[in-house]
């Protein structure tokens, strides 16, 4: 947010500190940060497609692809196979079964070597279409 040109000084106290930030040393920060920066915090469903929503981006826009694929495939697992992005999670591991030599995967139907990538990109491009209301500040 400072590389975007936000200059707060409850922000510019955030940013100071070391990474990897322990989450109750910075928590007490946090609401004077997004109140100085007009955001409102997420939870529940809208944190996870907030948080969601910048690796899915990224994938859509075909970059770095099966890396985010893996970001998020690592969220989900981590959070007991979260529906709102459980097909990233199949996809992940259709994918994973293409580069391991299968020539067919239960993951995903239709899914080959010559169209993963395709298909992880338009799954990413519809997700965002249908979820956009629900992680942008309005």
């Amino acid at each position: 947010m400072i590389f975007l040109g936000y200059d707060t000084p409850s922000l510019l106290t955030l940013s100071g500190f070391n990474k990897p930030t322990n989450y109750f040393e910075v928590a007490d920060y946090l609401p004077t940060v997004l109140s100085s920066l007009h955001l409102t915090q997420k939870t529940g469903d809208e944190a996870i497609l907030s948080y969601c929503s910048y690796y899915i981006k990224k994938i859509a826009n075909s970059d770095n692809i099966s890396n985010n694929l893996l970001h998020i495939y690592k969220f989900c697992r981590d959070r007991k196979y979260e529906k709102l992005v459980y097909n990233f999670y199949l996809l992940y591991w259709a994918w994973n079964d293409i580069n391991y030599g299968y020539d067919y995967t239960h993951y995903w139907e239709g899914a080959k070597k010559d169209n993963i990538e395709n298909i992880v990109v338009d799954t990413a491009k519809k997700w965002i279409e249908k979820n956009e209301q629900s992680y942008t500040q309005h």
